[in-house]
Order: structure tokens, then sequence, then C-alpha cells
């Protein structure tokens, strides 16, 4: 069937870290290990947690806090460095802009705490680019549960076959295979327009 919807992850698609140095200083100040940070960050299960709705973000920021011994008056600072060397991914904005000029529908699927939402909007302002924004923490799954496809294909109003999945994540590009959609494994700085366009979509 032909392409309708072109449906994008957030972490490490279109934002991506490019300079970890303000967590490499995080974890010399409190004498972990290399990488350690990430795995009290975004390798916790109290991130699952936030991730499927079950801890809100101020309640997990707080027990990464109590995990690193860290003074609460210092979490701000470390949240602040944490993400400084983040940075959204100006060309793939771009693209989403192209692609719903051309008459594709556009998602964002994501696992992440329900605060994404208002980064989307306010910080970053790309929210208005999407037809529908489905965040795990807001209908209790993750990617790669079937459910969490199904939510944002139902949304959009279009079949799995009709649809493109792009993520970073091989386990999620599976489990959107095995759905029966359309899956691209990005990698930084791949040519996604080319990959896009092996599968049908056309923006030019």
């Amino acid at each position: 069937m032909t392409i309708q919807a072109v449906i994008f992850d957030f972490g490490g698609v279109l934002m991506r870290t490019v300079d970890p140095s303000g967590r490499r200083e995080w974890e010399m100040r409190l004498g972990i290990g290399t990488g350690e940070l990430e795995r009290v960050v975004h390798g916790s299960g109290m991130w699952i947690k936030a991730q499927r709705g079950l801890l809100t973000h101020d309640a997990y920021w707080q027990a990464v806090a109590e995990n690193l011994n860290l003074p609460a008056a210092d979490l701000p600072q470390l949240q602040q460095d944490y993400f400084r060397g983040d940075q959204l991914d100006l060309d793939l904005v771009s693209l989403i802009r192209e692609l719903r000029a051309a008459g594709y529908k556009t998602g964002l699927l994501s696992n992440d705490s329900a605060r994404l939402e208002l980064k989307l909007r306010d910080e970053l302002a790309i929210y208005e680019l999407f037809d529908v924004v489905i965040i795990s923490a807001n209908i209790g799954v993750m990617k790669p549960d079937p459910t969490a496809y199904s939510a944002i294909l139902d949304a959009l109003a279009v079949a799995p076959d009709q649809s493109v999945f792009v993520d970073d994540m091989p386990a999620n590009i599976e489990g959107a295979e095995a759905f029966g959609m359309h899956a691209i494994h990005y990698r930084a700085n791949m040519d996604l327009r080319a990959a896009l366009a092996d599968l049908g979509v056309r923006i030019y």
C-alpha cells in the first residue's frame, strides 16, 4: 500500500547528545566512572517507571539525586549540565516540514516521561510539526509493546503498512516491523531522505 505517514522517535533521532562533556564533568565531581551517570539517569528502574507514567518527572529526578547522594539544591545544575550537549537535528525538522507539505501525515512516538510534551511545545517549539504525538508515559506502555504502535496508528488513522517508523533502537525497529510497519533504523548522519525514497516516500 502507499505510504501515508512517517513516524519519528525523539531521543536518539530528533534529539541527540553531541557533546557529553557536561556529564563527564559531573562524573569526575561525583567520583563515579565514565558512563555511570547515564546509567543512573537513563538506565534505571526509576526511569522505566517514569516512562510508563508510574512516577512523576519530579519524583524520578529526586530518585536520581538520592541515588547519587546529591543534595537537592544541586539537582537543577546537574539537569542543566546533563542535557547541555543535546542538540535538535534541524535538518530532520526541515525534512518533517517537507513531508507535511508533500501531504504526508507525521507522528512522534517516544518512550519518555510526560514532561516531554512541555519540552516539545515550550522549549523546542516543534510540537505542531506532528499530526499526532504519543508519549509512553501518557499511555502506560513503551515501545516495543505492540500497544504503542497501535496507539499512534489509530490516532493517525493509517494501517501499519501505510506507515514508516524511524527509530535508533533495534528492538523498537523489530517491534514495528513485527506489527506490520515499514521501519528505518536511524543512525546519525544517515541519508534519511534516500531511505524514505526507497520505501516510496516522495517529497521532491
